[in-house]
């Protein structure tokens, strides 16, 4: 199971970095064919002509939606779904706790009365007495000769 694990965790990897080469690939060479534009808030996009300032406003702001996405997102559903249902299931498990306990309580009486009834009418087996036999001589085993000893009594 490691191993299939291992493998899987690298294929991933692997299929993550082929999708961000080929999207560097597609945005960089998008931007250099002369009848494709690039618009945003109604202002045209150059990308060869991005600066030091807006390469790294774009970095932070990917950074920062790879933590949203993979840190973030995970943990709402974790706490929001997740702990309301563990706290749902562990009520439900000190209700049954209660319901079983109070039911002992109740039904004690019956149960013990039930008990020595129990005791009083159950069929105990009876070991039967064993009987000694006399052996009777037995064969020798096949391939040993008859002047060889036997294990057999």
């Amino acid at each position: 199971m490691k191993t299939l694990f291992k493998t899987l965790l690298i294929l991933g990897f692997v299929l993550v970095g082929g999708a961000v080469l080929l999207g560097w690939g597609v945005f960089h060479l998008l931007g250099d064919v002369p009848g494709v534009h690039l618009t945003v808030d109604g202002e045209e996009v150059i990308l060869s002509g991005m600066g030091l300032a807006d390469a790294f406003g774009a970095g932070v702001g990917l950074i920062l939606a790879f933590v949203v996405v993979c840190l973030i997102v995970p943990l709402v559903l974790l706490l929001g779904l997740g702990l309301p249902l563990l706290i749902l299931g562990a009520v439900a498990l000190v209700a049954l706790a209660a319901l079983a306990g109070v039911g002992a309580v109740v039904g004690s009486p019956l149960l013990l009365i039930g008990l020595v009834v129990w005791l009083i009418v159950r069929d105990k087996p009876r070991k039967a007495p064993r009987v000694q036999t006399a052996a009777a001589p037995s064969a020798p085993a096949l391939g040993a000769s008859p002047a060889e000893p036997s294990l057999h009594a």
